[in-house]
């Protein structure tokens, strides 16, 4: 009896439609239970093996704490990082970004990703050094900030380069001149000859804002290993989201992201004279946050972080 009222159900058309709707979650399920299997056969995330921290773990090293400063192995220039904020402190009020998205503008401070602090300090980075070439890997409003100040403050003399495998974020910003006169790269940076970057002079500025993530084959590996030691003396290196204590704040894990850049570039900073800090802005936030809101109030909303290295050896 119930093998034929089986059948006659399967006659029915809503009861179709719930069987192929049943065997594609079905598919869909052994598929996701077949991906998560590919590493789960391994070392779960928490053991000492797997490269992926357990809530647990995070939570026991945020209670725990000390993560810095003080940096061992660090020298971080203070003295010249606090010379260098005076001068930026004189400049000010001439930033020239608008708060709101306005005519003859790429960019605007009120932005998703790449806020006040960020965008006047890179502002008085670029009005130091007066770069005549900056590569940037990773695009965005960091991009459109940049071609901004090279219209309105240095009168067009720098040379853009920028490369990312997916513009999308970047495109919407440009005008159509822009394609033009800068060149776009749309390709992984592991994908980009060094004589790229090798061509940099002194003051040129490399500009990284990358996927964070050091593993096999990655753009972060890529970067360290290869493109740090092919640069000439004198060129500028910006390394974007990196906190002034060294270590990802717990919301990030919360939301699953374990990334890992940050460790390799202490361990890459640590007893390497070849290389100063030129300023350190999230470490700047923490020990002189006072100081910007007396002398550069929109840089005390804090946000984003940069640390500006150069090749000095």
């Amino acid at each position: 009896m119930s093998s034929l009222l089986d059948s006659l159900l399967r006659l029915l058309p809503p009861h179709r439609r719930i069987r192929r709707e049943n065997e594609r979650l079905r598919a869909e399920l052994a598929q996701l239970r077949e991906a998560q299997s590919e590493w789960a056969r391994f070392f779960p995330p928490g053991h000492f093996y797997s490269p992926l921290p357990s809530r647990a773990e995070v939570a026991e090293a945020m209670a725990r704490g000390g993560f810095g400063p003080p940096f061992a192995g660090l020298d971080l220039n203070e003295s010249g990082q606090a010379a260098r904020l005076e001068r930026f402190a004189g400049w000010y009020a001439e930033q020239p970004f608008p708060e709101q998205p306005a005519a003859e503008r790429r960019f605007h401070l009120a932005n998703p990703s790449y806020g006040h602090f960020d965008a006047i300090m890179l502002y008085c980075m670029l009005r130091e050094a007066r770069p005549r070439r900056v590569i940037e890997v990773g695009s965005g409003f960091s991009s459109a900030a940049m071609l901004d100040l090279n219209e309105r403050v240095f009168g067009g003399a720098i040379q853009f380069t920028f490369i990312d495998p997916d513009m999308k974020r970047l495109r919407p910003l440009l005008r159509p001149e822009d394609e033009r006169r800068a060149t776009l790269i749309e390709r992984r940076v592991q994908e980009v000859p060094l004589e790229t970057f090798a061509a940099l002079g002194e003051n040129d500025v490399l500009f990284i804002d990358s996927s964070h993530v050091s593993k096999i084959g990655s753009d972060v590996n890529r970067l360290y290993f290869d493109v740090l030691p092919a640069l000439a003396r004198g060129v500028l290196v910006h390394i974007h989201d990196v906190a002034g204590n060294l270590e990802y704040p717990k919301e990030w894990y919360d939301e699953g992201r374990a990334w890992n850049e940050q460790y390799l570039l202490r361990a890459f900073l640590m007893h390497n004279a070849a290389w100063r800090i030129e300023l350190f802005t999230g470490w700047l936030f923490n020990t002189r946050h006072g100081w910007f809101r007396e002398h550069m109030p929109l840089c005390a909303r804090g946000g984003g972080g940069q640390l500006w290295l150069r090749r000095v050896a």
